[in-house]
């Protein structure tokens, strides 16, 4: 039952399905099945997306697979992007970020930052196109897989849902960091069928463990809206690295 229970509470957390409820002890114990989400919400979108260019100028399809996936995700990490972009702008103390953080009102800083990362996210679904569902399979694995990297990495904070998480997901710190990476290479492997697929597991995985780095060194934790944000600027790594790489001829992509 446990196992199952923490399924239920990630796709829960992690998608509009209605799974049920498990707990977020069982979620944080079971983190490693968050990159298999990724790659279910990766393919569900990817097929929206193929759709829409066909159907769609590459301008509005973009807009609308953007909108697909926000609603995919019911739209849950957003608000982290918000809180995190006040917190960052201001220059004091730790405790006070984490004030800012925790804050109900929006400034100028998490409106930008959220405005920023939808904007350039979008930008990159029109020239990746003729490959958008091997490109969200991909980076929603991903994206996923550096949550899973920031909640067993990071110090929690010493309140909220996110804390207990974050110290139920460091708990299994071994089994979650290990299987969350078999299973993302695995779906790597079998998307982009080339050795190359490790271009951008480890460029997400570096990214992660600066960023998780960077914001403990900041606020001294890491909090459920970081949690949120890491996996919105990973998707967002992913997709610019796997279009680099497109522009470079790597033909990683079969």
């Amino acid at each position: 039952m446990g196992m199952l229970q923490g399924l239920r509470s990630a796709v829960s957390f992690l998608t509009v399905f209605p799974a049920g409820f498990g707990t977020i002890e069982e979620m944080g114990r079971y983190a490693f099945l968050f990159p298999l989400i990724g790659a279910l919400l990766g393919l569900i979108a990817g097929l929206v997306g193929t759709a829409l260019f066909i159907i769609l100028p590459d301008a509005v399809a973009g807009w609308l697979l953007l909108l697909a996936i926000a609603l995919l995700t019911g739209l849950n990490h957003l608000d982290g992007l918000l809180d995190l972009g006040d917190a960052l702008m201001v220059r004091a103390s730790r405790e006070r970020k984490l004030e800012i953080l925790h804050d109900k009102h929006h400034g100028i800083g998490g409106f930008a930052m959220l405005f920023f990362v939808l904007v350039i996210t979008q930008s990159f679904f029109p020239p990746l196109k003729s490959e958008i569902l091997i490109a969200l399979v991909a980076a929603e694995t991903l994206a996923k897989t550096s949550m899973v990297i920031m909640g067993c990495t990071g110090t929690p904070n010493t309140e909220g849902l996110g804390s207990i998480f974050i110290r139920s997901a460091g708990e299994h710190r071994t089994r979650n960091l290990v299987l969350s990476s078999v299973i993302a290479l695995a779906v790597l492997a079998a998307a982009f069928r080339s050795i190359l697929f490790l271009i951008p597991f480890v460029t997400v995985v570096v990214f992660s463990l600066l960023f998780t780095k960077f914001l403990q060194g900041s606020f001294g934790c890491v909090t459920g809206d970081m949690l949120g944000s890491q996996g919105e600027l990973a998707r967002l790594i992913a997709l610019i690295t796997i279009l680099l790489m497109a522009g470079l001829s790597i033909a990683v992509i079969v």
